[in-house]
C-alpha cells in the first residue's frame, strides 16, 4: 500500500489541487466572497499548490459542469480536486481559507509534502 501512495504521489505531484467554484448569475456575490478570501491568503494557496478557478455558467462551460456533475440551478458550488484529479470536498456554502487549508493539510499527500520539506 506504501509503494502504491508513493507511485501515485511520483506521477501526480505536478498537478496542482484545484479549487473549482462553479456560479451562476445568483451565485456572484459568494464568488466575489470566495476570490477576495483566496486573494487575501493567496501564500497558503501557493504553498499548498491550490490553483482556484471560477466556472461561470455558460454555454462554452457546459461541460465541465456536466464533468463536474454540478446541478446548473445552484447559484454556488465549491469542489476541491486533489493532485490526483479526484473530488475532495463539495460545498454549495462559501468556504474558508482556514477550512480550505485544514482540508489540504490533512491529505496524505500534503502530509509528505511537509515532511519531505522539513
Amino acid at each position: 500500500m506504501k509503494i502504491l501512495l508513493i507511485a501515485i504521489m511520483m506521477l501526480t505531484a505536478d498537478q496542482p489541487r484545484q479549487a473549482l467554484v462553479f456560479y451562476n448569475a445568483e451565485g456572484v456575490a459568494l464568488l466575489e466572497k470566495q476570490s477576495k478570501e483566496f486573494k487575501i491568503n493567496e501564500g497558503g494557496l501557493t504553498e499548498r499548490d491550490i490553483q482556484f478557478t471560477p466556472i461561470q455558467l455558460s454555454k462554452e462551460t457546459g461541460s465541465k459542469w456536466s464533468r463536474w456533475k454540478v446541478d446548473t440551478s445552484s447559484a454556488f458550488t465549491f469542489i476541491l480536486v486533489g493532485r490526483d484529479g479526484g473530488e475532495k470536498h463539495r460545498s454549495t456554502e462559501f468556504v474558508s481559507a482556514k477550512e480550505l487549508f485544514a482540508l489540504v493539510d490533512a491529505m496524505p499527500m500534503r502530509k509528505s509534502e511537509i515532511k519531505n520539506n522539513r
